[in-house]
C-alpha cells in the first residue's frame, strides 16, 4: 500500500473528526446533567402533601388557642374611654411618644411621631394616675381587662383598648426578600411572613424551616416542615413579636441552579459554533 500525503492527511482528519465528535458528546452529555441536577421533585415543592379536610378544624382550634404575651421593649397603643370626656382627656393626655415611627399622616419617608407605651425592661409601663403598671407576660387582653379595673377608680365606665405597635418578625435565608416585616396585628402566622418575604425560591428545603423565638429571656427554637398538613399543629405555626424565620437552602452544587437555564443556553451556543468551524474547515 502506497502512502501518500493525501492519505495521511485524510486519515488525519478522521482522526480529528472523531475525537471532536466524543467531544461534543461528553460535553452535550454534561449539559444534560447539569439541567436534571436542576430540577427539583415536586414532592419537595408542593406544600401541604397530606392535607385533608379535619385540617380546617384543628386550624381553627389552633388559632382560638393562641396567646401572643406582652415582652420587653414592646410598643403598646393604649386608649381609655368612657362617659365622663373630662376624666378622659387626663387619663389619654400622658401617652408615651415613639421618635421615628411612620405611623402618622406625615406620608412614606416622613418620621412622624405615633402614640403609644414602650415596655420598660423592668416589665412595666407607665400610666397616668396609676403609674408603673407591670404588663410583661400579660396578653392583650388580660391588659386590657386589667387597667379596666384600675381605671374605674378615676372615670365612669372605662373601656381600654390596647395593640401592639411593633408586631414584627424577621425573615432570613432561601427566600425571595428576606427582611423584617411590621404586621397589623398579632395573629400572624409563618405562611403570612413567607408571603411577605415574596415565598421560598427553588432552593429552599421546605422541610426544615427555622424559626428562632424569645421569651422572657429564653430562646428557643422550632423546626417546621412545610411539606406536610402537620405544619398547622405546630406551636410555631402563629409567630409572636420579633421571632425570626431562617430558611434552609438545599445543599450547595458547582453552578447556581437558578442560573442553570442561562448556562446551558451558553454552552449550548459555544459548542454549535464549534461544530460549525469544524465542518467548514473539514471542507
Amino acid at each position: 500500500m502506497i502512502i501518500t500525503k493525501k492519505n495521511v492527511v485524510a486519515k488525519h482528519q478522521n482522526c480529528t473528526g472523531r475525537r471532536f465528535t466524543s467531544f461534543s458528546l461528553m460535553l452535550a452529555g454534561l449539559i444534560i446533567l447539569i439541567q436534571l441536577s436542576s430540577c427539583t421533585p415536586a414532592s419537595k415543592l408542593v406544600y401541604f402533601n397530606n392535607l385533608n379536610a379535619s385540617v380546617a378544624k384543628e386550624i381553627q382550634e389552633a388559632r382560638d388557642s393562641f396567646t401572643n404575651v406582652i415582652q420587653k421593649n414592646d410598643q403598646l397603643w393604649i386608649t381609655v374611654g368612657g362617659t365622663n370626656a373630662e376624666d378622659l382627656v387626663a387619663i389619654n393626655s400622658a401617652s408615651g411618644v415613639i421618635q421615628g415611627t411612620n405611623l402618622g399622616s406625615g406620608g412614606a419617608g416622613n418620621l412622624s411621631p405615633a402614640l403609644g407605651y414602650l415596655v420598660e425592661s423592668d416589665g412595666t409601663i407607665k400610666l397616668p394616675y396609676l403609674g408603673k403598671v407591670r404588663v410583661e407576660g400579660l396578653t392583650r387582653l388580660e391588659l386590657e381587662d386589667h387597667l379596666t379595673e384600675k381605671f374605674k377608680d378615676y372615670t365612669k365606665n372605662p373601656i381600654v383598648n390596647v395593640r401592639f405597635m411593633n408586631y414584627k418578625v424577621t425573615v432570613l435565608g432561601a427566600v425571595a426578600k428576606p427582611g423584617s416585616f411590621t404586621f397589623p396585628n398579632e395573629r400572624m402566622t409563618v405562611l403570612d411572613a413567607l408571603g411577605l418575604a415574596g415565598d421560598l425560591t427553588n432552593t429552599s428545603k421546605r422541610d426544615e424551616v427555622l424559626v428562632i423565638r424569645e421569651a422572657n429571656g429564653v430562646r428557643s427554637f422550632g423546626k417546621i416542615n412545610l411539606l406536610s398538613a402537620d405544619v398547622f399543629k405546630s406551636p410555631y405555626y402563629f409567630l409572636n413579636t420579633n421571632d425570626v424565620i431562617y430558611v434552609t437552602p438545599l445543599r450547595a452544587i458547582a453552578v447556581n441552579r437558578e442560573k442553570t437555564p442561562q448556562y446551558v443556553g451558553m454552552v449550548a451556543g459555544i459548542l454549535s459554533l464549534l461544530t460549525s468551524i469544524f465542518y467548514i474547515i473539514k471542507k
